[in-house]
């Protein structure tokens, strides 16, 4: 834990404010624990603090001195213990599992555990230049992806899904809180990770998170579960605007994109709100906007926001997707295994003069679409596609049955989106997020199931 300053570029680090705020997390993911009827308390209580702490809790990794490769970090105790959890629940527990022949399967698990093995398969064929440590790595991550996925899945218990939701709304009011006083105030008050430009010296928020697009989509999710089970109209409009504002400080042009594609999804189409209230609302916020952008005008032009939209040159994302579509001809089966190549490494030099860049020290193809074509070749990119899109229309097709379908069916939407411009591949933050969400989502089908038996076994009676 002592190695904390690799996160930090810049000096003055008020380090104690970290270790009170996981004090404070700690004593509120206890009592959030003690107080829910989950069966699984340990999971749960792990659970609950990973998401009221962001993922500043890479501050509280512990290396193993003599062992580079191995670290006590937060994620991995979670999804050791889900993996423990698992084989108790398949194997030592003496509750009766449905059959494989009863058990029903959603169809995006197929091109998922398709796309692990093409990826294992390619790390394999290209290990020379992937290296032995990163091709260990990314497989298990992804194994730890399914691990997670399923492990909430197991749990099929409401009360722990509950549990976990309550944690990300209280973490998104942490999280909002920080990224104002971040974006109107201090900078730096409990910064961790990237600081970027938003307009003029402001700095994007990061919140509790290393990066903005990790702060904003957290928010985001954090709307859809406030949206879907909290009754109180008064509470539910304040911690909406609450977490739309952190999201605006994100000054993340794609979750901008997402939060209104959320909103405008769940009023028309969930909540069935009126077109016309929904249009007189719209507009309204956008004269508003409008009228604040007279006064910052210069600011805003001269932003590395604008800039970076209306540049066009080779050094922007077209050109990483124009790198990626001239050479995928190469290796179009199983790609090139990673970033850490020859042709990556010329063209990301050409593209970027940045010779971290160049080595994959930093940076991506800023797409998971694009990523796993190029890293994993075309079949794996069509699987990784089709993983997503079936996952989100899985549970686009239960808002009927049970208003929670829609959290996971959101979660879907916002890890689909936000691959078309970031790398979100597993163990990302985003990509964990989406694994306990539609494992979530899968364990409560499994709920309904059990339901429906137990009814249908006492009418027989």
């Amino acid at each position: 834990m002592g190695n904390y300053e690799q996160h930090f570029n810049w000096t003055g680090v008020q380090i104690h404010h970290f270790y009170i705020y996981f004090v404070i997390a700690g004593i509120i993911a206890s009592y959030l624990t003690y107080k829910s009827e989950s069966k699984y308390k340990l999971e749960g209580l792990l659970l609950s603090f990973y998401f009221l702490t962001g993922n500043i809790n890479d501050l509280l990794t512990i290396k193993i001195p003599g062992f580079s490769f191995f670290e006590i970090q937060p994620l991995r105790l979670i999804y050791l213990l889900l993996l423990f959890f698992i084989v108790r629940k398949t194997w030592l527990s003496k509750e009766k599992l449905a059959s494989p022949a009863t058990r029903k399967t959603p169809l995006f698990i197929i091109p998922l555990v398709l796309y692990i093995i093409l990826l294992t398969i390619s790390i394999g064929v290209n290990i020379e230049d992937v290296g032995m440590g990163d091709a260990l790595k990314t497989v298990l991550e992804s194994f730890a992806f399914v691990i997670i996925l399923f492990g909430l899945k197991l749990m099929a218990d409401q009360p722990t899904y509950d549990l976990i939701g309550k944690s990300i709304v209280i973490g998104a009011i942490f999280n909002s809180i920080v990224a104002i006083i971040q974006f109107a105030y201090d900078p730096y008050f409990l910064r961790i990770g990237d600081e970027r430009l938003a307009f003029g010296d402001v700095l994007r928020s990061n919140g509790l998170f290393t990066a903005e697009y990790y702060n904003s989509y957290f928010l985001i999710i954090a709307i859809v579960w406030v949206l879907t089970t909290i009754k109180k109209n008064i509470w539910k409009t304040g911690l909406v605007i609450l977490f739309s504002i952190g999201v605006i400080t994100s000054f993340m042009r794609m979750s901008w994109i997402i939060l209104a594609l959320v909103l405008v999804t769940y009023l028309i189409f969930i909540n069935k709100v009126a077109l016309e209230k929904l249009l007189f609302a719209g507009l309204t916020g956008l004269a508003i906007v409008l009228s604040l952008s007279i006064f910052y005008y210069q600011d805003i032009m001269n932003s590395s926001l604008v800039k970076e939209r209306l540049a066009d040159s080779v050094g922007g994302r077209k050109g990483y997707y124009t790198m990626v579509l001239d050479n995928i001809d190469k290796k179009p089966w199983l790609g090139f295994g990673g970033l850490k190549n020859e042709v990556y490494y010329v063209n990301l030099l050409r593209i970027t003069q940045d010779r971290d860049r160049a080595t994959a020290k930093t940076g991506s193809l800023h797409s998971g679409y694009f990523s796993s074509l190029f890293e994993y070749g075309i079949p794996a990119a069509v699987c990784f596609a089709l993983f997503v899109i079936l996952s989100a229309y899985y549970y686009s097709r239960s808002f009927h049955t049970n208003l929670y379908f829609v959290i996971p069916f959101l979660a879907s939407i916002i890890f689909m989106i936000g691959n078309l411009t970031n790398t979100f591949l597993f163990l990302s933050y985003l990509s964990v997020l989406y694994a306990v969400h539609i494992g979530m989502g899968m364990g409560i089908h499994k709920i309904e199931e059990s339901r429906v038996f137990t009814s249908k076994t006492e009418h027989l009676k």
